[in-house]
């Protein structure tokens, strides 16, 4: 089956990556073959071209509605497809994609029927990872999860980080590692030697112990020395660091600040605040630690971006820019952004139909979410409007030729 193209016009405006990250007028775009083909001026020529070729190309009119990248959830615990063990139900990765969510990242399968924590050697670690890798990568529906964290434990060596990525796999994230009462230092160096190496990126688990009890509890100069490139859920998984070791972390390091809904949301204003006034807000990344003990939370990178806007006082094109850009480029991955080239993953939001606010902008920095009219994926509409948002307060509609 082909996928026609797809010309997104009557747009109330983007929020374009080039030249520079930010609010566009541009009132339309082409998608193509799974990428963004043209936007704005380019539209027409383009567009010519295609039919030229005799390529079919569908029309969503956007009826004003603006369009933004589609959102990446950073921290996921997968299991096989949509099924979820914990808690246990079916269809999860559906409802984030109609909140806005279009690709999705691995922190662990940590949830997989038989995984023990208790018992993780590192065959087992590696063959749960390059299975997932391998699974999640051979599923063609959006949104796209990139699966197969590697969960480092002691006596791993570097075949076990080359399977990994062979298979597809992104992150190697400390969660169970033992580092008290031991000598790591030699080992811990050698793991980041070989994620460098095959391009994985090291997560590290941030604040108190994980629902199954066995994860670790880093301080700031234990974080410090493993120099992860993700501290993920910084505001707590569920509870975080103490306030002056998150402090200590943000001025000792550059690692990536991950911040999630399930967390502590004073600590969220905080360190939005903190990293805000360094001028280092390109380090916030968003996710949502799910599903896990805090259930499922479809809506959950949208509600953080709102926070981040509403709470932190940030701009709302940078506060998207943590939900989107900042992710694909912490992990080393496609889309996140809407410029000729990248992956044709966006959205089409506005204020939520009764909503005081006359633009999305302004709705998010005033920490309201927006309305989901339309989600793109690979550039075919994924959703005509989003089901796990309130409705904007008009709605897309598309027409086939």
């Amino acid at each position: 089956m082909v996928t026609p193209a797809l010309h997104v016009r009557n747009l109330g405006g983007l929020l374009g990556a080039e030249p520079s990250w930010g609010w566009r007028a541009d009132g339309e775009l082409l998608c193509a073959h799974g990428r963004i083909l043209a936007i704005g001026e380019g539209v027409g020529a383009a567009l010519h071209e295609l039919e030229r070729d005799g390529e079919q190309v569908a029309v969503l009119d956007a009826a004003g509605l603006t369009a933004v990248p589609g959102l990446i959830d950073g921290h996921v615990h997968p299991v096989a497809g949509a099924v979820s063990v914990v808690p246990p139900g079916h269809g999860w990765t559906d409802t984030y994609l109609n909140a806005g969510v279009t690709a999705m990242v691995s922190a662990g399968e940590l949830t997989f029927p038989g995984f023990s924590s208790a018992e993780l050697t590192p065959e087992a670690a590696t063959r749960l990872a390059a299975h997932s890798a391998w699974a999640f990568g051979n599923i063609a529906a959006p949104p796209r999860v990139y699966a197969g964290t590697l969960l480092a434990v002691p006596g791993m060596d570097r075949e076990c980080f080359r399977q990994v990525a062979e298979a597809g796999g992104k992150c190697v994230k400390y969660i169970y590692y033992p580092f008290a009462g031991r000598r790591w230092e030699d080992e811990v160096a050698a793991y980041g030697k070989w994620a460098d190496e095959f391009g994985l990126v090291t997560k590290m688990h941030a604040g108190g112990t994980s629902y199954q009890g066995h994860s670790l509890e880093a301080d700031a100069d234990l974080v410090a020395a493993v120099a992860p490139r993700v501290l993920a859920h910084a505001n707590g998984g569920p509870i975080p660091m103490d306030d002056a070791a998150l402090a200590a972390i943000v001025e000792r390091t550059d690692c990536r600040i991950e911040l999630i809904l399930g967390g502590n949301l004073r600590v969220l204003r905080d360190l939005v605040g903190m990293l805000r006034d360094r001028g280092e807000l390109h380090r916030i990344t968003v996710g949502t630690d799910t599903p896990g003990g805090n259930g499922t939370m479809p809506r959950g990178p949208l509600q953080v971006i709102a926070a981040i806007a509403g709470l932190g006082g940030v701009d709302a094109a940078t506060a998207l820019r943590c939900g989107t850009a900042n992710v694909a480029e912490a992990h080393g991955i496609p889309g996140g952004a809407l410029a000729e080239g990248r992956p044709a993953d966006l959205l089409l939001v506005g204020p939520v139909r009764g909503s005081a606010h006359p633009t999305a902008a302004d709705a998010l920095e005033a920490g309201e979410i927006v309305g989901v009219g339309a989600v793109v994926s690979g550039g075919s509409v994924a959703a005509l409007p989003g089901r796990y948002t309130p409705p904007p307060a008009v709605l897309p509609t598309l027409e086939t030729t």
